[in-house]
């Protein structure tokens, strides 16, 4: 008892003084280790990829050459066709990935919020898509879709009968391209046959973790407000417009930040399945940086994707964050 009260006299007068007690000292050695890992492998080579985008550097046998050339990266690719290009591809993949996955996804999660034999069954069941390992995923469905007779979709349509001979699922043509207005929008924004048939692939694998967030959110939404809206006459839909959705803006934010960031640097399932044939923004800042070895350009137009994603959920805070979410 005596060593006790000494010891905490001592830490008493050691706070007094100004000076942290020893669990304090304690604390930051075992966090340390930490935050020079951290430090290590995530801030400092995202600053040397920030001072690199200022420079026109190349690999070289035996390390890295180099040259200051301030804004000339940031500037070329503000002034080159191909990154617009890349632009409105990611554009156009990312917001109809978007709509699709939070259409699906709140659909599902409604129908699975309700009472029904086998719930937890099918809520489990519907997790292994997203369970699945991309690459998998993307070489799954570059069977499905090719374009022989074994493919897996052109073997189910011709044993329907619903084809007379293969379909090229992966091609580059421009869907509905002699529709005037929609074939030049289209074409415009780069779409094309195999996109939109990986955005199908990529909408398959991703929208069970967009039900299972929503899923989250409706579980949070007491059941009293229903009730109350019932009593007061209130159709399905008005339940679902005046306090389903309204609720439902926090996990919404969360989801168009979380897939804007993933859809906007999508590469794996496009490579895997098309190589460098569709320029997302992505490939684009791997073929700059990897393949020709331009790593300050490479550096620089990753640095630009980040700030259009950046931009974007800024706009998705101020579009959906209300007092409500407050």
């Amino acid at each position: 008892m005596v060593g006790l009260a000494t010891r905490t006299r001592r830490e008493e007068h050691l706070f007094l003084a100004g000076r942290e007690p020893p669990a304090g000292k304690l604390a930051w050695y075992l966090i340390s280790p930490t935050v020079l890992v951290v430090f290590l492998v995530s801030l400092l080579p995202l600053l040397l990829a920030f001072a690199l985008s200022f420079t026109e550097a190349h690999v070289v046998r035996g390390g890295l050459t180099w040259r200051y050339i301030g804004l000339e990266n940031y500037r070329y690719y503000l002034q080159s066709s191909a990154f617009w290009e890349s632009l409105r591809v990611t554009a156009f993949f990312t917001l109809v990935s978007l709509a699709v996955e939070l259409v699906l996804g709140i659909g599902m999660a409604l129908i699975l919020n309700q009472p029904f034999f086998g719930r937890n069954l099918v809520r489990a069941l519907i997790l292994i898509p997203w369970a699945l390992p991309t690459v998998v995923n993307a070489r799954m469905w570059a069977w499905i879709y090719d374009g022989h007779a074994y493919g897996a979709l052109n073997g189910l349509l011709l044993a329907l009968g619903w084809i007379k001979e293969p379909v090229v699922w992966l091609s580059t043509a421009v869907p509905w391209a002699n529709v005037p207005v929609i074939g030049s929008f289209l074409k415009w924004v780069g779409d094309s046959t195999a996109l939109n048939m990986i955005l199908i692939g990529d909408t398959w694998k991703v929208t069970p973790l967009v039900t299972l967030l929503v899923l989250a959110g409706l579980q949070t939404i007491p059941g009293e407000y229903y009730e109350a809206a019932r009593v007061d006459g209130a159709t399905l839909w008005q339940q679902f417009r005046y306090i389903t959705l309204p609720l439902l803006k926090p996990v919404i934010l969360v989801v168009l930040v979380l897939r804007t960031m993933e859809l906007f640097r999508v590469f794996d399932i496009l490579y895997i399945i098309m190589a460098n044939t569709i320029k997302v923004l992505s490939i684009y800042t791997f073929e700059e940086g990897i393949v020709f070895g331009h790593v300050g350009r490479g550096s620089a137009l990753s640095f630009l994707v980040s700030l259009v994603i950046l931009l974007l959920a800024v706009f998705y805070i101020k579009l959906l964050y209300s007092e409500e979410v407050r």
